[in-house]
């Protein structure tokens, strides 16, 4: 089966020392100084911390010494294996790159398709069964 949109990171040796030091269910930041909310390595047995258009660099695989990738982080926003993101994939953003949406960006701007359907449900059952 091709699964689209799982290309793995290639890490630097200064990011995968990152990754290395970060236990299951713990974050960078609680053993050095960091910027936001990266390298977080997830904890299987937990719910996920909110998917963000800077998930390139937020999650680490709970078992696996990288990143998630852009199918990884789709599955947790509830996304179907068969839905495709296409555009760039880039893995960092800068300022001086001009760019479309990147892949990374769509999933963590997209509202989850689950809470979509949720929401909807609720307003339909709100307009047709509360009145």
């Amino acid at each position: 089966m091709d699964i689209k949109n799982h290309q793995m990171t290639a890490h630097s040796p200064s990011t995968l020392e990152k990754i290395i030091s970060v236990p299951i269910g713990d974050k960078l930041s609680n053993h050095r100084k960091t910027f936001g909310s990266t390298y977080r390595r997830l904890n299987p047995d937990l719910p996920s911390p909110t998917v963000t258009r800077s998930g390139y660099r937020d999650f680490i695989h709970p078992y696996e010494q990288r990143m998630l990738t852009v199918r990884e982080l789709a599955c947790l926003q509830t996304f179907p294996v068969s839905w495709e993101f296409t555009g760039v994939r880039l893995d960092s953003y800068s300022s001086k790159r001009k760019t479309t949406m990147t892949q990374f960006g769509q999933v963590g701007n997209a509202v989850p398709p689950k809470l979509a359907n949720a929401v909807a449900s609720a307003v339909l059952k709100q307009f047709f069964n509360g009145a």
